[in-house]
């Protein structure tokens, strides 16, 4: 396991165990990082999601109200898997999970109602959007779209973070045959945590949410556990987090964010989180792995790999190989200090 890798810092903070390495600030990286466009229509893009083998992303094209296939590796794969309803503003997608046995779920929102649609994938033809395998109603909210969704790595739930209020800020689905339903431990139900703007599942089966602060959009990462426990809550060093991404393995967490002006000004992009101890304290760094400009959502395809959406006129989807960058000083120049903390 990788020094300083968020997986060490949560075994240390969960499982008692050590091993963190030690730092400070934030870093920009410069290694050999590759990104590879993948020579797609990536306009309406707006929401990812990999398959459970990593061998296909999933997408949300909201310009043609549809859900798409992409091949990560192969540029220019690309098919329509659940195509639009003919009739006006009826299907509108919103967000996306991948569920065991060739299932998507999808968020769709009409007008101001929400629900949760799933389909089953039929290889070589999509299907037709206006007729899932089950609708779940949640209810009515208005305000913008930053509905987001992750699955469980025992493969027996999932979560839709992100939904308008007055809709619950989580609500967590358990999977029923083809179909899911509301767990009864639904941290959503409570109402306890606050609202998210990104989420992800750890390598523990834990909930991993984003929430950013009203005024300033700072980022802080929550871990909760079984229970709606919540096992540790830092700040991440970022602000404007628009989306988070455990690597397939587990051993690292990245997140996209965008550009952000002030006294610390912060360039938009991929943004590895390591984990630290500063002043004796549990703490995140962030490193800027690739500047990005305006990064709109990411999934994790492999150990290494990352599918990020980004720009602007036109939009670009890319798969981004990263590097192994050691975090501790005298990195053979690898990375540049962005902020310098006294040990």
């Amino acid at each position: 396991m990788r020094r300083g890798s968020l997986v060490a810092w949560l075994e240390a903070a969960v499982l008692m165990a050590a091993g963190l390495a030690a730092g400070a600030g934030a870093t920009f990286a410069r290694g050999p990082d590759r990104v590879t466009p993948l020579g797609i229509d990536a306009e309406g893009i707006t929401r990812l999601a990999a398959s459970p083998n990593g061998q296909t992303v999933y997408a949300v094209d909201q310009s043609q109200r549809s859900i798409v296939a992409i091949d990560p590796f192969v540029p220019g794969r690309r098919r329509d898997v659940v195509a639009a309803v003919a009739e006006e503003g009826a299907f509108r997608p919103a967000a996306l999970a991948v569920l065991p046995g060739d299932i998507v779920a999808v968020v769709n929102r009409v007008d101001d109602e929400w629900s949760l649609a799933t389909y089953r994938l039929r290889p070589g033809e999509p299907v037709d959007a206006g007729r899932p395998l089950q609708e779940l109603a949640f209810g009515r909210g208005a305000g913008p779209e930053a509905a987001a969704m992750a699955v469980s790595r025992s493969r027996g739930w999932c979560v839709v973070a992100g939904l308008p209020t007055p809709l619950p800020p989580l609500i967590r689905l358990a999977f029923a045959g083809p179909g899911v339903r509301r767990r009864r431990d639904d941290p959503g139900a409570a109402g306890a945590l606050g609202r998210p703007v990104a989420v992800a599942i750890g390598p523990a089966d834990e909930l991993v949410t984003t929430e950013a602060a009203a005024a300033s959009g700072a980022a802080t990462l929550v871990f909760t556990g079984p229970g709606d426990r919540e096992l540790l809550r830092l700040d991440t060093g970022l602000a404007d987090v628009r989306g988070v991404a455990f690597t397939r393995d587990g051993s690292a967490l990245y997140a996209i964010a965008g550009e952000v002006a002030g006294r610390e000004p912060q360039p938009a992009g991929l943004w590895r989180l390591d984990a630290v101890f500063r002043e004796g304290r549990q703490a995140v760094r962030p490193t800027c792995v690739v500047p990005l400009a305006e990064p709109h959502a990411v999934a994790a395809v492999s150990d290494r790999s990352l599918v990020v959406v980004h720009g602007v006129g036109p939009r670009s989807l890319s798969r981004i190989d990263v590097t192994d960058v050691d975090t501790a000083d005298g990195a053979a120049g690898k990375e540049k200090r962005h902020e310098e903390e006294p040990r």
